[in-house]
């Protein structure tokens, strides 16, 4: 277990081709309670990285067999949201400067203190497990989808832009709604990258997914230790500062930590865990859930005046059923993206195909979608999509379903019925069902067939009399 209590292991990896010095950072990440994988050159830290994609890497930038920086570069290319902090000696400050400028977290010069050793991998690795959550959700929409193609043509989507485009340049809190699977995480980001804090931060954190005391801590830092032990980790009003705090389901963090977020929202700072003075903020707030706020502070589970600080700018992302044909090009999208991964060749949907994804309810939205185009590409080749490939309850329930669809098989019922037959047969057969549909009530038949009852009594006397 690390520090803070929670396991490392996996998520540092050092990179030093000295082995006392490696032997000696490893021994004083242990004894603080870290545990770390190690490599020896830029080769193996590059291997290393891409079985172990750890969070967090201490890089000496002097390496035998390539230079450091390309190491830094490949490795922030595949995973951005890595702590790269490099290590280098004190003639090579520049160097390491340099480093900063190009995506490193922070520097280190030799000879390495070992506390200051402690607190810059602690620091990190709360920031890559603070951030990394909301960095994965955020940087892209699910498979790397262009926003063009996710927020697609309907007239829902346009209107649900514009408002993203004026509401972005505030600094009025935004709380998103949408049923499950809608996109609000990427709708918060569209409203970032849109503002005058796009180059800064964006910081996620899910109340609902944290017990009170580790939300606590993620909030407002923590500190782990005794004296010259001591370590403190950052909460995420610190890595937001300056940039944008996303709060998934504010509604279910506690009550005790939802006053003392009003608290802070009050006074525009916050006091650390470390019990120091009170710390200035500069955050644009984001929140979002599937529920009303309003629902929720009616119920007494959101403070009334969080309340009232959070619901100021409403952006409600409108189901996947409610969006007409940006489904099939929202499928199309995808297909592309899933088949690139497995190591399939679809590129497109076929017409009927995407007559039965246009049906559908879609109550998982986005995500039930991506679920079914997997099924497809996992099960079968491309290059096109083919109604056959979609799961056997989709097609039943469009068949069911489809207006159309029931009114083609009533045709094709009727034209078997009436083939080989004469006029006057048919005109028989429809009089005498009718009948039967009113159990034997004459009038009641005339009326659905509008006609006079005088004439069924005609017709159906010449139907019964006997023949000659």
């Amino acid at each position: 277990m690390s520090a803070d209590g929670s396991s490392s292991a996996g998520q540092l990896l050092l990179v030093e081709d000295t082995p006392s010095l490696l032997m000696l950072y490893r021994t004083v990440l242990n004894r603080a309670g870290y545990s770390a994988i190690s490599a020896t050159n830029g080769t193996e830290a590059l291997e290393k990285f891409d079985v172990h994609r750890p969070g967090v890497i201490m890089l000496d930038l002097m390496l035998p067999d390539m230079d450091g920086m390309a190491v830094m570069r490949e490795i922030l290319a595949k995973q951005p949201t890595t702590r790269v902090i490099v290590i280098t000696a004190n003639g090579s400050i520049d160097k390491a400067l340099e480093a900063t400028r190009k995506g490193a977290y922070e520097f280190l010069v030799k000879p390495l203190g070992d506390q200051r050793l402690v607190a810059a991998v602690a620091n990190a690795l709360s920031e890559f497990r603070t951030q990394s959550g909301a960095a994965k959700a955020l940087l892209h929409t699910p498979y790397n989808l262009p926003l063009a193609d996710f927020l697609g043509n309907s007239d829902v989507m346009r209107h649900l832009t514009q408002k993203i485009k004026a509401v972005a340049k505030s600094m009025a809190p935004v709380f998103i709604l949408g049923e499950r699977g809608t996109g609000k995480k990427t709708i918060a980001r569209m409203v970032h990258e849109q503002s005058q804090r796009a180059t800064r931060p964006l910081v996620s954190i899910n109340c609902s997914e944290h017990p009170s005391d580790e939300l606590e801590a993620m909030l407002f830092g923590s500190v782990a230790g005794t004296n010259g032990d001591r370590v403190e980790t950052a909460g995420v009003f610190k890595n937001a500062d300056g940039g944008t705090l996303l709060l998934e389901n504010p509604q279910d963090m506690p009550a005790e930590l939802q006053a003392r977020l009003v608290s802070v929202l009050q006074a525009g700072s916050y006091t650390p865990a470390a019990g120091a003075a009170p710390v200035p903020i500069d955050i644009r707030l984001i929140s979002c859930a599937r529920v009303h706020p309003t629902e929720e502070m009616h119920a007494g589970r959101l403070n009334e005046d969080l309340y009232y600080r959070l619901f100021v700018i409403p952006l409600t992302v409108p189901p996947l059923s409610k969006r007409g044909d940006d489904i099939v090009q929202l499928a199309t999208s995808f297909l592309v993206r899933i088949a690139r991964q497995e190591g399939k060749t679809f590129t497109t949907v076929s017409d009927d195909a995407a007559r039965i994804l246009l049906n559908q309810q879609w109550h998982g939205n986005i995500r039930e979608l991506i679920n079914v185009l997997r099924h497809a590409v996992v099960l079968y080749q491309g290059p096109n999509l083919t109604d056959e490939m979609l799961p056997e309850d989709m097609i039943t329930h469009a068949h069911t379903s489809n207006p159309n669809a029931k009114h083609d098989d009533a045709l094709h019922g009727f034209e078997a019925a009436i083939k080989g037959l004469t006029m006057a047969e048919i005109e028989q057969r429809a009089v005498m069902a009718a009948i039967e549909r009113h159990a034997g009530s004459i009038p009641q038949a005339a009326r659905e067939l509008d006609i006079a009852p005088s004439t069924i009594y005609r017709k159906r006397d010449v139907w019964t009399k006997p023949k000659d």
